[in-house]
């Protein structure tokens, strides 16, 4: 479930509140090093369902509503990067448990999703 204070916070204070308030709480590059890479994330970015992988090597491997797809995913200024052909876009990161929301930087929710751990999809 998406924390209902993560969606209305941002909405209620200025952007640059928001974004504040979000950086107090995001993953640093080290922590999405250690915690997001080598997982998986079963997940929504609007109304597209997607599953993902995030090999070691910086490849992401996915799987979405039109099928397989492969992408590349860095880390840049405690921002996660995804690069899928089209554009790159850079999130911050929050993980609550298995709980991960992406979020731009104007603190807006790009994504949620599960964090599982390895590749138990095979992607």
């Amino acid at each position: 479930m998406i924390r209902p204070l993560a969606i209305v916070l941002p909405l209620l204070l200025s952007p640059a509140m928001a974004a504040a308030a979000l950086a107090a709480d995001a993953l640093t590059g080290a922590q999405i090093q250690a915690q997001i890479v080598g997982n998986t994330v079963d997940g929504t970015a609007g109304d597209v369902e997607y599953t993902e992988f995030y090999a070691a090597d910086g490849t992401i491997h996915g799987l979405g509503d039109d099928g397989p797809y492969a992408g590349q995913w860095s880390i840049e200024n405690d921002h996660m990067c995804f690069d899928l052909g089209e554009t790159k876009e850079c999130d911050k990161v929050q993980l609550d448990g298995t709980k991960v929301q992406l979020f731009a930087d104007d603190g807006s929710l790009v994504a949620v999703g599960e964090l599982k751990p390895g590749n138990p999809g095979n992607l």
